[in-house]
């Protein structure tokens, strides 16, 4: 949600990307039940299975971070703040990124326009 609220005010992201340590494996060292879901056919499975258990459990599930967040309604200025930054991040060098940040959210431009 940081990567995308600098983008919206017309920032590329900086410093936002993260490598996490494996929080099902630290879950497991403090003694819990832990999982880490990556694939979206899991997610169901891997829910229910967190309910089931009697006690703490952790679930990280892994999200794309290219995915935008689309608020109830669009302004202007969030178009031109997204604009400006993707165009920010080609300049840059970051043509692959802003690429990656289109191919993931192109399906939502009939939303809208």
């Amino acid at each position: 949600m940081v990567k995308l609220e600098m983008e919206v005010g017309g920032m590329p992201d900086n410093e936002t990307d993260m490598i996490n340590p494996d929080f099902a494996m630290v879950a497991h060292a403090m003694g819990y039940p832990g999982k880490n879901v990556h694939n979206p056919e899991e997610v169901e499975q891997a829910i229910k299975e967190c309910l089931a258990y009697d006690g703490p459990y952790l679930l990280n599930i892994f999200t794309n971070p290219n995915a935008l967040a689309l608020p109830p309604k669009i302004e202007l200025q969030q178009v031109l703040g997204m604009t400006k930054s993707m165009g920010q991040l080609m300049l840059g060098g970051k043509l692959q990124e802003a690429m990656d940040t289109v191919k993931s959210n192109y399906k939502h431009l009939k939303d809208i326009l």
